[in-house]
């Protein structure tokens, strides 16, 4: 029997058809952030669970009913987050460096010095993988025995830390000159930038150039984190003398990566910021003058705006100096249509117009003597907005004329070269995402096995899923380059399955958007947890009650 869901507004679909994974359709009706793979059925529904899991390691994964030692499903975690630091390196390298030309290579020491260190990475991160797989594997089976040698772990991530650092101290702090060169090549070669357009278009991720880059970036910024949960589950263990050596070295290692993080941090910020400047651009078919020194990021997402035909659907993206609106054409993409400066601006709640029945959701602006009613979709929404225009304001009228942005022009691409980005997502889903959001988007990272249940069987298909970039991508298994399905989860919303769910199993998550539901069951608490909150942050409209009501709040 073969797995088949709807592809409208929200949904991944899977079909029995062998064809090549088809691009993406943009239209008003058929939601564009996400993507229609046809494929063969991956796992026959009829199979058992060992059957149809093919993975060379974990053989034990969802079917052993014994609990793990806390540190070990920690140091699966780094494992299965190594495998994606090494795919995301493995496009950069190969794919991303095949598309550069020969002449931009030869020109600059910019791009070479980027793959050169790029390789590098790989090559580390190559390794530490080995090694990591070898000790989980090991580990694995020693559970299985009475006498489990217990691997000295803050040990071995101590070194890898301190190797770790030789690398990215180099590659963070030459980072925004990388980031300037690709954005320049793009710029001056129009054979760049179409090569580079067809290459984020494959189905290798839901992640542009840009963003894999900020990925590995903020690499310590993950294992930071991971270390942290490290040392939360040896404290766990505290009693027992023989992991107290272990628990120093884990703390030294936690230590020394946050002190690199916390010596980078502005620079990390300005980056996600740079890369954001260059998806408006793209976004808005604008050339240049979007971004400026002074210019901050602040909001974007879908509200709509009164004319005389009535509510009007725009884009609207909020800017430390300015509020810009766009409106969606169905052959140009985005464009911009007014770009208002908030110093002169002010901002209330309600309707003054006075023309619609339910103010509760609107705010009103006064800018360039025009008077300009939006709404959004719940009061939720509204309040967003008029909490962050009011501190916008305000902070643009503080501030020193020299201190604000200057350029308010823009060169305007002669032809649309978007392709899907957040802001697609906002459109399609009335979302909003803010800047913090999207300063945390490139390290809420998460890797690993799932199975998916069936939609009309009490089956359950298994998947190697990524999450990043606020989309869930699936692939056949961690070994697999291509994809059968990408998920944005914008506005999604995550919960515990219900009664009239009928899910007996444990460890067991639902996301769900407006008619399209999916359950995903985990091989362990602690991964239970971890997609948990990894999934909730990506979906930003989530309320605190989704996890035990499993529905929106308004």
């Amino acid at each position: 029997m073969f797995l088949s869901e709807s592809s409208d507004s929200g949904a991944m679909t899977f079909s029995d058809s062998d064809s090549k994974p088809s691009r993406m359709e943009i239209a008003e009706n058929n939601y564009p952030s996400h993507r229609t793979i046809s494929t063969e059925n991956i796992f026959d529904e009829q199979q058992s669970l060992s059957e149809s899991y093919r993975s060379q390691d974990f053989e034990h994964i969802f079917t052993s009913k014994k609990m793990n030692p806390k540190c070990f499903d920690v140091l699966k975690d780094i494992v299965m987050l190594e495998r994606t630091a090494l795919f995301d390196l493995k496009i950069l390298t190969e794919d991303f460096y095949q598309i550069i030309p020969e002449k931009a290579l030869s020109c600059g020491r910019a791009l070479i010095d980027l793959f050169v260190n790029l390789k590098s990475l790989q090559r580390f991160h190559d390794d530490h993988l080995s090694t990591l797989e070898i000790i989980v594997k090991n580990w694995a089976d020693g559970l299985r025995s009475v006498s489990a040698e217990r691997p000295r772990v803050g040990d071995l991530l101590l070194y890898s830390v301190r190797n770790a650092l030789q690398y990215y101290r180099k590659f963070v702090q030459n980072s925004p000159i990388y980031l300037a060169a690709i954005d320049e090549l793009t710029r001056v070669n129009s054979t760049f930038a179409n090569s580079l357009i067809e290459l984020q278009m494959r189905n290798f991720y839901s992640c542009n150039i840009n963003f894999l880059m900020l990925k590995v970036i903020h690499r310590m910024v993950v294992w930071q984190s991971l270390l942290g949960r490290m040392v939360a589950a040896l404290l766990e263990e505290s009693s027992e003398a023989k992991i107290a050596s272990q628990l120093s070295s884990c703390r030294v290692a936690m230590e020394e990566v946050a002190s690199f993080n916390a010596e980078k941090k502005s620079t990390l910020e300005g980056l996600v910021h740079f890369t954001k400047f260059v998806e408006l651009g793209n976004d808005l078919n604008i050339v240049d003058g979007l971004t400026d020194p002074n210019r901050r990021f602040i909001r974007q997402g879908w509200l709509c705006k009164w004319t005389k035909r009535g509510f009007i659907p725009h884009a609207v993206i909020l800017f430390n100096d300015a509020l810009l609106f766009a409106y969606r054409s169905q052959t140009d993409g985005f464009i911009r249509n007014a770009f208002l400066p908030l110093r002169t601006m002010t901002v209330e709640e309600g309707d003054t117009l006075h023309v619609v029945i339910d103010p509760t959701v609107c705010l009103t602006i006064q800018a360039v003597s025009r008077t300009f009613l939006l709404s959004g979709d719940c009061t939720r929404v509204r309040d967003l907005w008029l909490e962050e225009l009011t501190n916008a304001i305000r902070s643009a009228k503080q501030s020193k004329i020299e201190e604000l942005p200057q350029t308010e022009t823009f060169g305007i691409k002669a032809t649309a070269t978007t392709l899907y980005s957040t802001l697609d997502v906002c459109w399609y889903r009335h979302a909003t995402l803010g800047i913090n959001a999207i300063i945390a988007a490139p390290a809420n990272q998460m890797s690993g096995y799932l199975l998916r249940k069936f939609r009309n069987s009490a089956g359950w298909q298994i998947f190697w899923v990524v999450h990043a970039n606020f989309a869930l991508t699936f692939f056949r298994s961690h070994q697999e380059r291509e994809p059968v399905a990408v998920l944005p989860i914008i506005n999604y919303h995550i919960s515990l399955p219900q009664l009239n769910d009928k899910i007996s199993c444990d460890n067991v998550f639902k996301v769900s958007y407006n008619t399209h539901c999916y359950f995903f069951r985990t091989d362990s608490l602690y991964a239970f947890s971890k997609w948990y909150e990894c999934i909730h942050e990506s979906t930003i409209n989530s309320s605190p009650l989704d996890l035990i009501a499993g529905s929106p709040s308004k």
